[in-house]
């Protein structure tokens, strides 16, 4: 081998470039680098066994291309490097942070505590089985829909309208059932204790000012 393929083989096992061109389907990207332009190469992903992980890199992304060798076409790209373009989207120490092109951003605080998630329009949990919150609260700001049951083990306090579909069941526990303010039925029947209060009639007692009489 001589010299001058010895400086090339050298001079490619470790390049710096920006990503030209993806190509999803076949997990390929084509590299920038210097005054080339690489063909399609792989390029490396955190897991990629029975655990797989999916995040390609984008078009102006600054990249590491290893060569084995020194032969670029057998290249392996790995992302990534902060740009002046594409900058660190946190000067933080304490946080871990992944930022969308949506303006989506995922960041974890590990010396407060804190787990954010803001600028998602959707979010899906799916479980066969349940979930959990084990927390002492829990605040929705917006409006919430329960297709099947829900188990609260501590209070529940609902600031706006409540609205049910299929009836109310329960025991007053220990606190009873208490309502303040007025109570409006609109349809059906009213019972207490076995008697409908809307069209029970008291017996014995003579209608007239100051006695019962029937329902009105």
């Amino acid at each position: 081998m001589d010299i001058a393929e010895l400086s090339r083989r050298l001079e490619n096992l470790i390049r710096i470039g920006t990503v030209a061109e993806v190509d999803l389907a076949a997990r390929r990207v084509r590299v920038d680098t210097g005054s080339l332009l690489t063909d399609w190469l792989k390029w490396k992903t955190a897991r990629a066994g029975t655990t797989r992980t999916w995040s390609p890199p984008t078009v102006g992304e600054q990249v590491m291309i290893l060569s084995p060798s020194g032969e670029l076409a057998n290249g392996i790209v790995t992302p990534s490097i902060f740009c002046d373009d594409l900058d660190a989207p946190s000067g933080d120490g304490d946080l871990h942070v992944a930022e969308f092109p949506d303006g989506a951003r995922i960041a974890y605080d590990h010396a407060g505590g804190a787990l954010t998630a803001t600028g998602i329009q959707t979010a899906l949990i799916q479980a066969a089985v349940s979930v959990t919150l084990d927390t002492p609260s829990t605040h929705c700001t917006g409006d919430l829909h329960v297709d099947g049951d829900v188990q609260v083990d501590g209070t529940a306090t609902v600031d706006d309208l409540l609205t049910y579909g299929n009836g109310i069941a329960g025991t007053g526990g220990a606190n009873n059932n208490v309502i303040t303010g007025s109570l409006t039925q609109t349809s059906g029947t009213l019972s207490s204790n076995g008697i409908v209060l809307d069209s029970h009639h008291h017996t014995g007692v003579q209608p007239g000012s100051g006695n019962t009489g029937g329902p009105a």
